[in-house]
């Protein structure tokens, strides 16, 4: 039977939260909390591993982003804030490898936090998360694309134990291009000996199997596993992403178990790959996954990874928001920062004892001033018999006004050669939420969304 009643949801962006922030009280931070506190579930995005830097270790990594790991007390700091329930999943779960993964998740249990998307093996990574609330029962489940196969959450089999790791939402990648370009590609390919095409797709050989007209580029470095490089011709140059079809059912499969035991389900997808360079569109395979989870039971369905807004869609009732953007942003504060990470950015690792957390650069997405870093909205959302009836957006910052300069406005540390951004939202005043809203405006309008501008924030226009 179809859930009833009326459900207040607060939903906030990616946490890269590394300090504590229940000692503040100005009215801009307070009021972030009321609307936590009025909500029936509040929910955020855990970007963040929560462990003592004497009881993990660092995966080995050659990628250009932060290792996050903080204090297990900053979990107390989000349930004080009013957060109920938070999503693990993501290209950072793993950073401080299996045990950094468990011990998130026992700090997050410890603060009185419900989690989804990670776990000791496949089952508990995609199962959902539970949260008892006097509404009713909310459920939370969790995916995440882009991760590398060992970060992959296994299955136990026979004798041996299931792997922890994340539950993932595989993607598949085709690169679309026309006969000249395609003629070419097949010519180099072949010339170098590493063109694979159908007719290689035997029973008994690995790699993705290819239909007629496709042909793969088998490079050295993925002989041995699934490989990518899929080429297939076209009219015109383009990159397709499909879900990987395994991992889309075993996540639909929670999604209907969550909708048969759960009054209000939510799914949360974070994403670290794009179709090429990150723009204001989200790939063909997250805008796939979100109309297919809400087919299968979820009430809303949430996307974050690449620290920006993106637009919202409302589909068969229920709201769609493909871009979170960030509510918290302090890797810049990260006290423990392993070899590898220097090493990656160019520092010279032979000097590793001079080497300190300060040094820039070391953390992706602070190079140069960006207008959608360091802002986003907690999102007051408003259903009614499993059908949104309202959703209101509440602009806020992090420091930095919304501009293309990105002018500190609240800063940490004495530099003067890189200063430092204190990365804590607060609602946004006037001018700087105007620019989150009219965002908002701008990529929703494609999804034929009207986000109305009322004074300070912004309403999403629910049709008849």
């Amino acid at each position: 039977m179809p859930h009833t009643g009326d459900w207040s949801v607060a939903i906030a962006g990616e946490c890269m939260v590394t300090r504590p922030f229940s000692i503040h009280r100005e009215g801009e931070f307070e009021e972030i909390r009321g609307l936590f506190g009025a909500a029936d579930v509040g929910y955020a995005h855990l970007e963040m591993n929560f462990g003592n830097s004497s009881d993990v270790y660092p995966a080995r990594g050659d990628w250009f982003g932060s290792y996050m790991l903080a204090d297990p007390g900053i979990a107390r700091d989000l349930r004080w804030l009013g957060v109920d329930v938070m999503s693990t999943a993501n290209n950072h779960s793993l950073d401080f490898g299996e045990r950094a993964l468990l011990s998130t998740r026992a700090a997050l249990r410890g603060a009185g936090l419900a989690s989804a998307g990670t776990g000791q093996d496949l089952d508990a990574a995609r199962a959902p998360a539970f949260v008892e609330t006097p509404r009713g029962r909310m459920a939370l489940i969790s995916a995440t694309s882009g991760n590398r196969p060992h970060e992959w959450a296994g299955v136990p089999k026979e004798t041996m134990a299931g792997r922890p790791g994340i539950n993932p939402l595989r993607v598949t990648t085709t690169y679309v291009v026309p006969s000249d370009a395609a003629r070419h590609l097949r010519s180099a390919a072949d010339r170098l000996n590493v063109l694979r095409t159908s007719k290689d797709c035997k029973p008994g050989r690995t790699g993705r199997m290819l239909t007629a007209g496709e042909f793969q580029y088998n490079l050295p470095g993925g002989q041995s596993a699934a490989g990518e490089m899929v080429f297939r011709e076209g009219d015109e140059f383009g990159i397709h992403t499909e879900c990987h079809q395994g991992d889309l059912e075993g996540n639909l499969r929670s999604i209907r178990s969550a909708a048969a035991m759960a009054d209000l389900v939510m799914v949360a997808h974070h994403f670290n790959i794009s179709e090429g360079p990150r723009g204001d569109r989200p790939p063909r395979f997250v805008r796939e996954f979100a109309h297919r989870a809400i087919e299968a039971g979820a009430d809303i369905f949430v996307g974050h990874g690449w620290h920006k807004t993106l637009g919202i869609e409302i589909y068969r009732g229920k709201p769609i928001f493909y871009g979170l953007g960030n509510f918290f942003a302090q890797s810049e504060f990260l006290e423990r920062v392993p070899y590898d990470s220097y090493e990656t950015w160019g520092h010279d690792v032979d000097a590793l004892p001079t080497l300190t957390p300060d040094v820039h650069p070391l953390h992706p997405g602070l190079d140069t001033p960006s207008p959608t870093w360091w802002s986003s909205a907690v999102l007051d959302v408003r259903l009614t018999d499993g059908r949104v009836t309202g959703v209101t957006l509440h602009p806020v910052e992090l420091g930095r006004e919304v501009s293309k300069e990105a002018k500190i406005t609240r800063g940490t540390g004495k530099s003067t050669e890189h200063p430092l951004t204190e990365g804590r939202p607060l609602i946004a005043d006037q001018a700087n939420g105007a620019r989150v809203l009219e965002r908002y405006q701008r990529l929703s309008a494609e999804y034929d969304t009207q986000v109305e501008i009322d004074g300070a924030v912004g309403r999403v226009r629910i049709g008849d």
